[in-house]
């Protein structure tokens, strides 16, 4: 029984031990593995082994190259200069290359996009509560009005009844007539002073309601061109010398077209100031050539041109007493003698609908196109000098000396802020532009154009800048922009006139050639003031060639 107990014990211990494992083999040889391989993930003998570690490397290799010619990618393609899109292309791999910078411009892009939004919203929220207050006031005259109208058919109602009762002799109607209409007196003298108080509050507000509706039908005027000529080309004219560069293309992607000579008009002396009128509705030219008043609607005389030029002459060698009245083509020419001193120099000129601003050296003359003087404005601060130059939008008009920018209300003729570039104490300020809610103003002393924000009166850019490709301006003297956000920058020492982006300050091109004088069409000889014309089928632009006594016109290719 010991015996079968240990024996049983023995097998009982035997069939619990584990069974031996079994050594690999080679998947491709079924020699002994001595490992896995680590390309194919199998087991492998030896020399198999070896190869596919040499597969690794060589693998490892070949992705070594592909970076090598990755990282290298970006610089061959700077060296490939005249592409834009090669340049596109490698400021995109430098990116690449670095994720920090990826993380950078996603950031700065997503802020630019709030910002973005953050404006249009307050757009929209501006505009519909001024459409909210116009329109709530016209249908507040409207209602009014048509219960004047319900008053007044119920007066003419009454008057025949009660003409009806008395041609029939029946007393007793006559009497209920009588009292109703006096029972009703009260409600409709109040009728009628709610009337005359809209009608009052529309009167006093329509001035400032009309300006504003002019800037927003501009607004849309100017989306409507960005969206709709989305492919302008740009035309390599002769006139317009079209720079070799991309800063030609807006960030919108679309590329202001250039524009060519028109045709000039003569003149008997040099001209230096323009300004543009649009409406010269109500004003005639007498018989010896004068800018009068018309009589009446039926007035018989010449009436102006319209639009028309208003140009002032170099004082010191003209002695003129009178603005020069032109039509675009110079077959109009009459005088507008207005209520000024002649003695002082004119410093520029202004032109809103049919007032006329006239700068010069101790203050601002409104006028009507007749010359008749209706305001005299001064900026009368401490530290403010002598006027240098003048623009304005629809509400304001700006008033420059040294670096200061006054601002008078168009609605009220009071100062409403003054502006001072303190980072230019030694500006000479000039002639101004508005455009986007900022100023254009050149800078004498800088040889610059400084854009300035209205609202907040900060300094925003100097123009030239890196994306200008200019150098400098050569005596900038005037500005002007139109509606498609082109700056126009006369140049009286360089004999041209450049067009830049009014946002940017990029150049677009240049009329007449930089650095040389001539009287050629196109050419200039110390052109001077400048003069955007809209409202036709193309806008243009006049310059005053002093040099040449003439006016250049340039239209839109």
């Amino acid at each position: 029984n010991q015996t079968m107990s240990r024996r049983s014990s023995s097998d009982s211990s035997s069939s619990d031990a584990p069974p031996a494992t079994p050594t690999p083999l080679c998947i491709i040889c079924d020699q002994a593995a001595v490992g896995v391989a680590p390309f194919s993930r199998c087991h492998m003998c030896s020399q198999h082994l070896s190869v596919d570690v040499a597969n690794l490397f060589k693998l490892k290799e070949e992705v070594e190259e592909l970076l090598r010619a990755y990282s290298q990618e970006s610089q061959e393609s700077q060296e490939r200069q005249g592409a834009a899109r090669a340049a596109d292309r490698a400021a995109l791999l430098r990116h690449r290359q670095d994720a920090e910078s990826l993380r950078r411009l996603a950031s700065d892009t997503q802020q630019q996009l709030q910002e973005v939004n953050h404006k249009f919203d307050l757009v929209q929220q501006h505009i519909d509560s001024f459409r909210s207050r116009v329109t709530g006031q016209l249908s507040g005259v409207l209602e009014a009005v048509r219960v004047c109208e319900r008053d007044l058919e119920d007066v003419s109602s009454y008057k025949q009844e009660v003409a009806t009762a008395e041609a029939a002799g029946d007393m007793a109607e006559l009497l209920r007539l009588v009292q109703s209409m006096h029972e009703s007196l009260g409600d409709l003298e109040a009728d009628f002073e709610r009337s005359e108080h809209l009608l009052r509050d529309k009167s006093d507000n329509e001035e400032v309601q009309v300006r504003l509706l002019g800037q927003l039908e501009r607004l849309v005027g100017i989306c409507a061109g960005r969206s709709e000529e989305g492919d302008w080309s740009r035309d390599a004219a002769v006139t317009a010398r079209p720079e070799v560069r991309d800063a030609s293309w807006t960030a919108d992607g679309s590329v202001f077209d250039s524009m060519v000579f028109s045709h000039e008009v003569k003149l008997d002396a040099p001209v230096q100031w323009l300004a543009v009128c649009s409406d010269t509705s109500g004003f005639v030219g007498d018989r010896s050539g004068r800018v009068v008043p018309a009589d009446s609607a039926e007035d018989r005389r010449k009436p102006l041109p319209q639009p028309c030029i208003f140009a002032s002459f170099l004082s010191f060698t003209s002695k003129k007493d009178h603005l020069l009245v032109l039509s675009f083509d110079g077959s109009q020419k009459l005088r507008c003698h207005c209520d000024i001193d002649w003695k002082n120099d004119i410093r520029g000129l202004h032109c809103d609908r049919q007032l006329l601003f006239i700068a010069q050296r101790d203050a601002v003359t409104v006028t009507d196109l007749s010359g008749r003087k209706v305001r005299r404005v001064r900026p009368d601060i401490e530290g403010f000098g002598d006027i240098e130059g003048i623009g304005g939008n629809a509400a304001s008009v700006f008033v420059s000396s040294g670096n200061k920018i006054a601002a008078f209300s168009k609605a009220t003729w009071q100062m409403e802020t003054v502006i001072t570039l303190s980072q230019l104490p030694y500006a000479r300020l000039g002639n101004m532009a508005t455009h986007d809610n900022c100023i254009l103003v050149r800078d004498w002393e800088h040889n610059q154009v400084h854009r300035v924000r209205i609202d907040t009166q900060q300094l925003v850019a100097s123009f030239q800048t890196q994306r200008s490709g200019l150098q400098q301006f050569a005596g900038p003297i005037d500005v002007a922009v139109d509606s498609r956000g082109r700056l126009f920058v006369s140049e009286f020492a360089g004999h041209s006139v450049r067009a830049l982006a009014a946002d940017d300050g990029s150049l677009l091109w240049s009329l007449g050639t930089p650095g040389e004088c001539g009287s050629g069409d196109g050419r200039f000889d110390g052109p001077w003031g400048l003069a955007v014309v809209t409202g036709g089928p193309r806008e243009q632009l006049v310059v005053a060639d002093n040099g040449n006594k003439r006016l250049q016109v340039f239209s839109a290719s």
